[in-house]
């Protein structure tokens, strides 16, 4: 009888799960040791901060990021290998309502090619409590 509510159960949850609704995203394609940032701007506060990255070593499935968020260096490899492509930072904790409250920012590898990686960057915000600018450094060097 535990069997079916439970099945009954993950039914349900996987029923009126809805999809993630990433808003905004960008896709950036970057050199070696080429900065790219995100400013986020908390609107109940105003506080600036800037999520801030780069790669430095590729081999044929590995690539190593380099990221700065409130002045906190993060190092870690990702791969073109499912399940190892995304990174996520949470911007603001979920407090309150963990489903709703949470903002983060999710950093994926999506390829590499002509020594150029393709990174693409999604924000959760589901409860519209941020902006954000997008800072690509080849618009910027145009």
């Amino acid at each position: 009888m535990n069997k079916i509510f439970l099945g009954l159960f993950v039914f349900i949850n996987f029923a009126f799960a809805g999809a993630a609704n990433f808003n905004p995203t960008y896709e950036f394609e970057l050199k070696k040791d080429q900065w790219a940032r995100v400013f986020i701007t908390e609107k109940a506060t105003q506080k600036r901060d800037s999520f801030d990255f780069r790669w430095t070593l590729f081999d044929s499935t590995n690539i190593i990021v380099q990221s700065f968020f409130r002045r906190y260096p993060r190092h870690m490899t990702m791969s073109l290998r499912h399940g190892h492509d995304t990174y996520m930072q949470r911007i603001i904790p979920d407090f309150t309502r963990p489903t709703n409250d949470s903002v983060k920012l999710y950093l994926s590898f999506i390829k590499f090619e002509n020594k150029k990686a393709t990174f693409k960057v999604n924000i959760l915000d589901e409860e519209k409590r941020i902006d954000v600018e997008f800072i690509d450094p080849l618009q910027s060097q145009q």
